[in-house]
């Protein structure tokens, strides 16, 4: 027999102020360094992937 899951519930946030830090967050651009470091774990990630 399976286990049987239960339904997650979404979080409410109550304060406008967090939603619209959260909702900033979500839209700022990546920074320089971060797209970098993306591309170097992608690099290495893809090495580990072809041996």
């Amino acid at each position: 027999m399976g286990n049987k899951v239960k339904p997650v519930q979404p979080t409410e946030i109550k304060e406008k102020k967090i939603v619209y830090e959260i909702m900033a967050e979500i839209r700022q651009k990546p920074t320089a360094a971060a797209l970098k470091r993306h591309k170097q774990e992608e690099e290495a990630f893809m090495r580990l992937l072809k041996k």
